[in-house]
């Protein structure tokens, strides 16, 4: 059986999307207090995803595709 290193078995974890990762990443950190655990990207420095934990609570995110929802685009302001 394959062990996974980067998060206890255990734990539920989502995984969401974003146009601009660095910028959703700041946000977390700044916003919620998340700390981020590790990053990939590309030759180009783009980040490609990360892994986020705030305490025992974990998150992924990638970079959105085109025509995919982005995380802070899709949550709907509520009317006046």
């Amino acid at each position: 059986m394959v062990t996974n290193r980067s998060v206890r078995t255990d734990t539920v974890l989502p995984h969401l999307t974003d146009q601009n990762l660095a910028d959703a990443l700041a946000w977390l950190t700044t916003t919620f207090g998340f700390i981020e655990h590790y990053r990939y990207g590309e030759a180009d420095g783009r980040i490609s995803g990360a892994q986020m934990h705030l305490g025992d609570a974990w998150i992924t995110l990638r970079r959105a595709r085109a025509g995919e929802a982005s995380l802070r685009n899709s949550v709907t302001k509520p009317s006046p």
